[in-house]
């Protein structure tokens, strides 16, 4: 009888309580959860939004440029956001700025040459819907792109891409309308067709001065084109 007593008042404490491989599984499965945000969050994104410190605008033929349109020297490159040698090239122009861009010698103009996966795509039509909102909102947004490359998995997602336009002060309801549309896929298109038709088979491929160059160049390559050509301007 003893026994048997033993066996029902454990049955009833198990129906009518919480055992304790069951608190622990749960509290497993938080602290699983929690930690899956923080990284998250982390990869979200990784730089800080400043204000601009260059003339930015759009050329007659609707690209976003930096830079005086009266520059000695125009640079036109075509880019993915996906490539790596592209973001690598993007921070040696921007440590480049405060000699060239901000002191009126070049002008950097960019094209879009989306080619290397459906995130290429997406990337690219994110920040023409950018673009709608401004030329400075366009270079915010492709800063904020490129210093996100290479943070995880889905980092040019849909969701990543209307975070990133919050973050850089953008019309969120008009970006993700822009975005879900698809209405800049014929433009991203048509500029890698364009560059198609001077040549252009992949990226980075710039244009300084009329002259392609193909492939990234680190800084200080960079700064010798760049001293050689406006040495030679009138």
């Amino acid at each position: 009888m003893a026994s048997r007593k033993k066996i029902r008042r454990s049955t009833k404490q198990k129906r009518g309580g919480i055992s304790t491989t069951h608190i622990l599984i749960v509290a497993g499965v938080a602290v699983l959860v929690v930690g899956l945000l923080v990284v998250l969050n982390a990869n979200r994104s990784q730089t800080t939004v400043t204000d601009l410190v260059y003339e930015t605008g759009v050329t007659p033929d609707g690209e976003p440029y930096k830079g005086s349109p009266d520059a000695a020297l125009q640079l036109v490159e075509y880019s993915d956001f996906l490539c790596g040698h592209c973001g690598n090239f993007a921070d040696a122009l921007d440590n480049l700025s405060p000699d060239y861009i901000e002191t009126g010698k070049l002008q950097v103009v960019f094209r879009n040459y989306a080619f290397l996966a459906p995130e290429s795509l997406q990337a690219a039509q994110a920040v023409e819907c950018a673009l709608d909102q401004g030329a400075d909102k366009f270079w915010l947004y492709h800063d904020l792109l490129f210093a996100n490359r290479g943070t995880g998995m889905g980092v040019y997602s849909k969701p990543r891409l209307k975070a990133y336009a919050r973050d850089v002060g953008l019309d969120t309801q008009a970006f993700g309308e822009c975005l879900d549309s698809g209405a800049k896929l014929a433009e991203i298109q048509a500029d890698k067709a364009e560059g198609e038709s001077q040549g252009v088979e992949a990226t980075p491929t710039w244009f300084i001065d009329g002259q392609m160059v193909r492939g990234g160049r680190p800084e200080s390559e960079l700064r010798q084109i760049l001293d050689g050509l406006l040495s030679q301007a009138p």
